[in-house]
């Protein structure tokens, strides 16, 4: 048995309406500048990251082309060592050949 029997009705309604006000007047727009300023920050940190990315994959590029046409330069200079060394091996072989068929008497 309570000595005094108090209503809170109207004051948890007084408090719920200032609540609700200062929900929607003050912490809603403050969240919303939050987010919108953390969506701003983002893309502007994912188009330097797309940027620096995009500049990575050129420079990339141009280092593998760049070690393709060394590449093709030093399979050029090969072969013609190769031509050249197995013309001196075949020019050596038929002189050879010859002072040899000579020697012999063949011809």
């Amino acid at each position: 048995m309570a000595l005094i029997n108090t209503d809170w009705t109207k004051e948890l309604a007084q408090v719920e309406n200032t609540l609700v006000k200062v929900l929607d007047e003050k912490l809603e727009p403050m969240a919303d500048r939050i987010i919108d300023r953390g969506i701003a920050e983002s893309s502007v940190i994912l188009a330097k990251a797309s940027f620096e990315v995009q500049e990575a994959i050129k420079q990339a590029t141009q280092e593998i082309e760049n070690q393709r046409k060394v590449a093709i330069r030093e399979i050029k200079k090969l072969i013609f060592y190769a031509a050249i060394a197995a013309f001196v091996v075949i020019a050596f072989t038929s002189v050879f050949i010859v002072g040899l068929l000579k020697y012999l008497n063949v011809f």
